[in-house]
């Protein structure tokens, strides 16, 4: 500010003074800015002097040959800077002002209580029932926003539509002392939790997966449906194939077999989604965690033995938090148990779990 009032001040004086004493002056200024030009480094201008010079080139056509200190790109920079920063000024509350606070209550009210209803029929019904009007982009800006399933019904509410009429069964590894790979095919029920079978190998193949299938689904327990990852076992074809007159089309041939044979509709879930078969997962993550974790295993046989061991427990011992009940509890268990008994504890999996029981 005192620069500007300065130069106000040579400016003032400058008008008034006779045209001799102004050359005279302009010839000395001019020497001491060569001096000092030459002898010291360029000076570092602050806004007001920035400021200075953008107005004094907006309205003197030979500032260029008055400027010493920079370049006249740079006056011309910090102009384009100056531009900027005002049109940002300018636009610091852009797009439309908001609709009242009311206003979006009821919108947001509406779009709640119906969520079938668009935008057109929110803004009808605002118009004509409230009488507020607004547009439908005004409208959709603030409705509420729900997530919708993309086609159709998700993975998760066909599971539990269909939970009494699925099966799902996987996979898992287990090392044994000698480093040899043992691989458990495991098949559950979904809607009661139980484990229906527990089978191993060292040798998996399509023809070995179908056997425990056949045994599963014996003596009329055929579920409708069973899931199944893309694991290369189940034989998946190179392309989808199509079989018979319907034209349906078969991604593997366990799904195939399942169809021609079984009468049982075979659903893979997508690549890398394993959320969408999550009881199996789940039940192989407990598998691990409290049995097969807790062993060094010998042979298939050993594994074998474990798996029908924390099978029988699983099902009459073990609560399961998804039923908050006993899947299959064993008869004893039927009988309420004695008020002043005495807490036991029944080793299983030679003390890896326990099934804590009153004992009178």
């Amino acid at each position: 500010m005192r620069l500007l009032v300065a130069l106000l001040v040579w400016f003032l004086r400058g008008v008034f003074a006779s045209r001799g004493s102004l050359a005279l002056e302009n010839l000395a200024l001019r020497q001491q800015l060569a001096t000092y030009a030459r002898t010291q480094n360029r000076p570092r201008l602050n806004p007001e002097e920035r400021a200075f010079w953008v107005a004094l080139s907006r309205v003197w056509q030979g500032w260029r040959s008055a400027l010493a200190f920079v370049k006249p790109a740079t006056v011309m920079d910090w102009h384009r800077r100056g531009l900027r920063r005002y049109g940002r000024w300018r636009s610091r509350k852009p797009g439309r002002p908001r609709i009242p606070a009311q206003h979006i209550a009821m919108i947001r009210r509406i779009s709640s209580d119906q969520p079938g209803w668009g935008e057109d029929r929110i803004a009808e019904e605002l118009a004509i029932q409230l009488g507020v009007k607004h547009s439908t982009s005004t409208i959709r800006r603030y409705m509420v926003r729900r997530r919708q399933p993309r086609g159709g019904q998700t993975c998760r509410t066909f599971i539990k539509n269909h939970a009494s009429q699925i099966f799902a069964v996987d996979l898992l590894t287990q090392h044994t002392a000698l480093f040899a790979v043992v691989y458990l095919f495991v098949i559950m029920e979904t809607a009661s939790r139980r484990i229906v079978l527990i089978n191993a190998t060292t040798s998996p193949g399509l023809a070995w997966v179908k056997q425990p299938i056949r045994q599963a689904t014996a003596w009329g327990k055929s579920p409708r449906f069973l899931i199944h990852d893309n694991d290369g076992i189940f034989g998946p074809f190179r392309d989808r194939k199509r079989r018979g007159e319907t034209g349906r089309r078969y991604r593997c041939r366990l799904d195939l077999w399942l169809a021609d044979v079984m009468g049982i509709e075979g659903i893979r879930i997508p690549y890398g989604a394993p959320k969408a078969s999550p009881h199996i997962e789940r039940l192989n993550r407990t598998l691990r965690k409290e049995a097969l974790h807790h062993f060094i295993f010998l042979n298939v046989s050993h594994v074998r033995r474990v798996g029908a061991e924390y099978r029988e427990f699983y099902h009459g011992a073990r609560p399961s938090q998804a039923l908050h009940a006993i899947p299959d509890p064993y008869p004893e268990l039927a009988t309420p148990p004695p008020t002043n008994g005495k807490l036991t504890a029944l080793p299983v999996l030679g003390g890896v779990q326990h099934d804590y029981r009153l004992a009178a």
